[in-house]
């Protein structure tokens, strides 16, 4: 018969091995509590755009990595521009935003 330890040790090398093999699958670039919360800031702002009545918040695609805030998309009026700013800006958890949208008509 086999060495009793080699037979203990075998299912407890495999479980070792499995739950390395799903450790590294499951891994992305970004930690899952940061993924959370940048989903959720972009969540909130995008709420924030929708709740002003001066801000159509089709015309503006928000992006948020690693809680830095990019609006980009096009507005009519620079005031536009600016309070889609202020609503990412005061939004929980921002730490910059970086605002590229553009103001006026597609030339």
């Amino acid at each position: 018969m086999d060495n009793p330890r080699k037979i203990l040790y075998a299912p407890a090398l495999c479980i070792v091995v499995a739950a390395l093999g799903m450790a590294l699958a499951c891994r992305t670039a970004e930690p899952a509590l940061l993924q959370a919360d940048d989903s959720s800031i972009t969540a909130k702002i995008k709420a924030g755009l929708a709740a002003d009545s001066d801000l159509n918040p089709f015309s503006i695609d928000v992006t948020t990595n690693d809680r830095v805030v990019t609006l980009q998309g096009r507005v009519k009026t620079e005031d536009a521009r600016e309070k889609a700013e202020r609503i990412a800006r005061e939004t929980d958890g921002v730490r910059r935003v970086v605002n590229l949208v553009k103001v006026g008509d597609p030339q």
